[in-house]
């Protein structure tokens, strides 16, 4: 089955939307992916420096408030324990840690959970420590907590690289640079070095006991750009759909153009050798002509109705060759405002032998087009319908006043003509306006074309169509002349 232009360009189009839809997806989807690494690497920069911040300060606190790029990014920190109370905050945090919010999260490699947070402009980063148990206490052995520089461990624990049984300096074994967690009082070191200021001992020691860290880092660049694209998608979508129907609406009127234009160069053609095949038709007929009026005076009756035919035929070329001039010459013409209804009926009357127009037809509307021409329509329209087959009491006009395009273009009117003859065949009726086509044997094939370029000339429109129960309806719509007319 053949692919119509239209249905062909349409597919063309939704390919083409389709395609380019999938491209604008993957660009913006690759703008929110970029946004998100340089969130990512942003966050990491921050947290390395603010953890290497802790070589100076004794806690985070202090650190993000004696840097201004961490008061401006850092918008909350808080250790929480394992019960999910806090056990060091600083900032806007929440006081109680949910963690039913990481249930459907993706926990990356480092163990963190990444919990967007629109409405601060934020991203949130939870890091949770599964610690494991501590080993079994061995009979006899007291539990003693030692902190060394890089650890925090239980007497029994051996740390990687620990040489046990060592003199430390102080008489005891242990690894240098250790400290024994409980003092000689029996009071734990903890305490002390609380109760003597040691507050980076105890902070470090609150690190150690949170199961989840959380930081809240402030992020504008990022949600800006989420949000633009969240609103770009769709309308590149829309925008991608209407510029791939501009674009077939482009190639369809190119078409047309270029259709007409060969269209135009077959009509130049047509109209050079048509207009030089009149020229040289006409002496000969006119010579035929006069042989045959004096033949008609010097032959008997017997031989007068020979001359009759060839004077008919005669007659049959002249007209044949006025339509050709008549089709080449310029269509427009002189226009004027002219009386549809009038002109109908001068003609109807003079073909008809009635005057065909409907009782209640508009009889007052005028149309600006010349009025030659305008006879020249209605004489080819009312001269199919008599050859149609109809019989003349079954031809009738109607002439009607009314809006087209929506009122915006202003009234019109419009002039019916109609008969009971033998129809136009279906597959006729778009080609029943081309030049020289015909179904009838005496027929030209050029009454119809040449009607059509006077109406198109005068800014109306023909139309024909079969009519149910037989017949054909042809429709003619001239604007209404609404200027002053002289008297």
């Amino acid at each position: 089955m053949k692919i119509g232009l239209k249905t062909s360009s349409l597919i063309a189009a939704l390919l083409l939307w389709v395609l380019l839809s999938f491209l604008a997806f993957f660009i913006i989807y690759g703008m929110r992916d970029r946004a998100r690494l340089i969130r990512d690497n942003d966050n990491e920069r921050i947290l390395n420096m603010l953890f290497a911040s802790l070589r100076s300060y004794d806690n985070f606190g202090t650190a993000i408030e004696s840097n201004a790029l961490f008061r401006e990014r850092i918008l909350g920190l808080a250790f929480y324990r394992d019960d999910l109370s806090l056990e060091y905050s600083w900032g806007a945090v929440p006081p109680v840690f949910d963690k039913n919010i990481l249930k459907d999260l993706y926990r990356s490699r480092n163990g963190r959970y990444t919990i967007p947070n629109m409405n601060r402009q934020s991203v949130c980063f939870v890091l949770h420590f599964e610690r494991p148990a501590p080993p079994p206490m061995q009979p006899g052995m007291r539990q003693q907590r030692t902190f060394t520089q890089n650890s925090v461990r239980t007497n029994g624990e051996r740390q990687t690289g620990d040489t046990r049984g060592e003199p430390n300096g102080t008489g005891q074994t242990g690894t240098p640079g250790e400290k024994n967690l409980e003092g000689e009082d029996g009071s734990s070191a903890e305490m002390q070095e609380r109760n003597s200021g040691g507050q980076g001992f105890w902070f470090f020691n609150a690190w150690v006991r949170g199961m989840y860290i959380y930081i809240d880092v402030f992020h504008p660049a990022y949600w800006r750009t989420q949000i633009l694209t969240t609103a770009l998608l769709p309308f590149c979508i829309v925008l991608i759909l209407v510029l791939a129907f501009y674009i077939r609406s482009l190639y369809l009127r190119n078409y047309e153009y270029r259709e007409r234009i060969e269209a135009q160069k077959s009509l130049v053609v047509l109209g050079t050798a048509a207009s030089t095949l009149a020229h040289e038709i006409k002496n000969p007929l006119l010579s035929i002509r006069l042989q045959t009026g004096i033949l008609n005076r010097i032959l008997n009756d017997t031989g007068k109705e020979e001359i009759a035919i060839i004077n008919e035929e005669v007659e049959r070329l002249a007209a044949l060759i006025y339509r050709v001039n008549d089709y080449l010459r310029d269509p427009a013409g002189n226009p004027e405002p002219v009386n549809c209804c009038g002109i109908l009926s001068e003609i109807s009357l003079r073909l008809c032998g009635r005057d065909i127009i409907a009782e209640d037809a508009c009889r007052g509307g005028l149309a600006f087009i010349d009025a030659d021409r305008f006879r020249s329509v209605l004489e080819n329209v009312i001269r199919n319908a008599l050859e149609s087959g109809s019989g003349i009491e079954d031809i009738g006009a109607m002439i009607s006043r009314t809006q087209v395009s929506g009122g915006t273009t202003g009234e019109h009117i419009v002039i019916s003509i109609f008969d009971r003859g033998r129809g136009i065949v279906k597959e006729d009726l778009r080609r029943i306006f081309d030049p020289f086509f015909t179904r009838k044997s005496t027929g030209t094939g050029i009454g119809l074309s040449v009607s059509k370029r006077f109406v198109e000339a005068a800014g109306g429109t023909i139309s024909i169509e079969n009519r149910e129960g037989g017949g054909a309806l042809v429709t003619i719509s001239l604007k209404e002349y609404s200027g002053a007319v002289d008297a």
